[in-house]
């Protein structure tokens, strides 16, 4: 069986993703990766850094902030969401090196934790501080612009006219990129709001960007 829509497969299984992080709450055993995977794509597309403080999950939405509390000593951490895994059954989330590091289990494999996402449901004051920056739905990106203006109107018809719906040009190794950003957005709520109308239409699964307003 193949993996439908809000799936993906990994070593012959399939996973589901959670269509939101909001209320996110679940206590689990965390583990770290490091070494191996140190420069490594991420499932978001970027180098995975061992001494920047991230984390995979099977199931968030990517990118999510959460904030993990290690059981054993009562330390904390927030940190983004940007990476697929643990894939074992009695892992809850995988932590990057240094965010081990900073929860004091990274002598060692695992630890106890409590996993919550930073929003207005659990934090809403710290999630009002995290997100004052100016953050943006990425809707598609496109080696062709043609790709593009038509992901962009496809986009503009499933949302409501206030709604900005724009294209950024951007460069790469390979050429030039065309990606159809909405926004920006004012609150996780509108967000997921506009998220959900992209998915119900068909049109892919947007990726949260985030650009600071300083």
């Amino acid at each position: 069986m193949k993996p439908g829509p809000g799936q993906y497969e990994v070593f012959g299984k399939i996973y589901d993703l959670m269509p939101s992080s909001l209320g996110y709450l679940e206590i689990g055993i965390a583990s770290w990766y490091g070494k191996k995977f140190h420069g490594r794509l991420t499932a978001m597309g970027e180098v995975y850094d061992m001494y920047g403080i991230t984390a995979a999950h099977k199931a968030l939405p990517l990118p999510t902030m959460v904030r993990v509390t290690n059981l054993d000593n009562g330390r904390d951490v927030v940190l983004r969401v940007n990476d697929r895994g643990p894939f074992h059954e009695d892992r809850l989330i995988d932590l990057s090196y240094a965010a081990a590091r900073r929860l004091g289990f990274d002598t060692q494999g695992t630890a106890p934790v409590v996993v919550e996402a930073i929003d207005e449901v659990n934090y809403p004051e710290l999630a009002a501080k995290i997100h004052k920056d100016n953050y943006y739905l990425q809707a598609g990106a496109f080696q062709r612009r043609q790709g593009a203006e038509e992901q962009l109107k496809r986009v503009k018809d499933a949302l409501p006219v206030d709604v900005q719906v724009r294209i950024l040009t951007s460069e790469t190794s390979s050429g030039l990129l065309y990606k159809v950003w909405v926004g920006p957005l004012e609150s996780i709520r509108e967000e997921e709001i506009v998220a959900e109308r992209i998915r119900d239409r068909n049109l892919g699964s947007p990726v949260r960007v985030t650009v600071g307003s300083e």
